[in-house]
């Protein structure tokens, strides 16, 4: 799938992550925008939530006026995938690489080393 997402559909969909346990109701959502800033129609943030049903990462239930959306993947689950998307193209899939840049050339602090090789321990192997 491909959760490549715009900033509106991110935005629209950590409020669905947040409230996924409740239910979300089209009135939520269109609320949640409004109260970003920029005030949007009804008609601009359904096109925004059939953009992520059709991506794949939101679903529909109920009638046309009562529908319920729910996230088809957990935040941590996108963050997973987005994560591994840019490591390969950004860093050709190479975590080294990316712990080094994302270090700024500068040497690790030997806390911060430690968490990693704690996270990297915790690590199931790829198949």
């Amino acid at each position: 799938m491909d959760y490549d997402l715009k900033p509106k559909e991110y935005e629209i969909m950590k409020f669905i992550w947040e409230n996924a346990a409740k239910g979300v109701v089209f009135g939520d959502i269109h609320a949640y925008v409004n109260s970003l800033g920029k005030k949007e129609s009804r008609q601009r943030v359904n096109c925004f939530i059939q953009s992520l049903i059709m991506k794949g990462i939101l679903s529909a239930s109920g009638e046309a006026r009562h529908k319920i959306y729910a996230p088809t993947i957990s935040k941590q689950e996108y963050d997973s995938i987005l994560a591994n998307k840019l490591l390969k193209q950004l860093f050709s899939g190479s975590l080294k690489t990316f712990v080094a840049a994302l270090s700024g050339g500068e040497s690790l602090s030997e806390e911060t080393a430690e968490e990693l090789r704690k996270i990297l321990k915790e690590r199931k192997p790829q198949k």
